[in-house]
């Protein structure tokens, strides 16, 4: 039997490792310093930089301003989305977003994706139409007008329905992707229409995000253009499969014949998985 005093001994022990343990956890999101910022800025290391500003979130520094926004401008997308994340939050947020407009409309490509990406957190629907702009300047490149397709996407105001339904009509494939994936993201939107003509896109990319917007919106006129996409077989299984996992979403019994079909003569076990499926759904 033990001793009491080998039971305080016990006790003492844990309550030791309990006190050991807890800095670590009451760190998470505080406990970071304007030299802790800037000593793990100046080692350039990916993972020392996103902890730090991570560990910085509620940190009440007006110099570190100045150390946080050159990162907007880093090499690393995670950095630049961490140090706009950083910035969303502070007092100065919006001399920052004024900054990232002209920097869309300063014909930089490499620093209008970067703005795109500060506003695309910042998240405030006065950015749509910066953004709009930016999309259709042929000028930027393609990446710099994805960012901005991306952004608006991820602002997701209902206002920018419009500016991404626009913006599947472009000459870009990957604007015309961008543009049917942010669609998803729009708060309130509850049809996919104008994504339906991209089923038949020549870009697999394209198809695949469209693919996937009608099925997440339900979108009934889209059925007819997808039983064809569930059995093209110059598509990648995993587009036939998102097809007819669309299909099953939408519910509608029309396809139910084309799913048949599918799923007993398809050559993708992928595809012939998700016809099944996508069966026991329809109306």
């Amino acid at each position: 039997m033990q001793t009491r005093k080998q039971i305080l001994g016990v006790c003492k022990a844990l309550a030791l490792v309990t006190a050991l343990a807890l800095p670590q956890v009451a760190s998470a999101g505080k406990g970071a310093s304007y030299a802790s910022l800037r000593n793990a800025i100046a080692t350039g290391n990916r993972d020392s930089i996103l902890a730090e500003v991570e560990r910085a979130e509620k940190l009440p520094c007006g110099p570190c301003v100045d150390l946080v926004t050159p990162l907007i401008d880093h090499d690393d997308a995670a950095v630049r989305d961490v140090a706009a994340w950083w910035l969303a939050k502070r007092g100065i947020r919006d001399q920052i977003r004024d900054q990232m407009f002209e920097r869309l409309a300063g014909g930089d490509a490499i620093a209008a994706r970067n703005a795109a990406q500060v506003l695309g957190r910042f998240a405030h629907p006065d950015a749509l139409m910066p953004l709009e702009l930016a999309i259709h300047d042929d000028a930027l490149g393609d990446e710099a007008r994805v960012a901005a397709a991306i952004a608006v996407g991820d602002i997701g105001d209902y206002r920018g329905k419009d500016v991404l339904e626009a913006a599947i009509t472009s000459e870009s494939a990957a604007v015309r992707e961008a543009a049917a994936r942010g669609l998803r993201n729009i708060r309130g939107n509850v049809d996919a229409v104008a994504v339906v003509d991209l089923l038949v896109d020549t870009e697999e990319g394209v198809v695949r995000e469209a693919v996937l917007t009608v099925g997440a919106l339900r979108e009934r006129s889209a059925v007819g253009a997808l039983t064809d996409v569930v059995r093209d077989t110059t598509l990648a299984a995993t587009v036939r499969r998102d097809a007819a996992w669309a299909l099953g979403k939408i519910g509608d019994g029309s396809a139910r014949e084309v799913l048949k079909a599918v799923e007993a003569d398809d050559a993708s076990m992928l595809v012939r998985g998700a016809a099944r499926a996508a069966l026991q759904s329809l109306r």
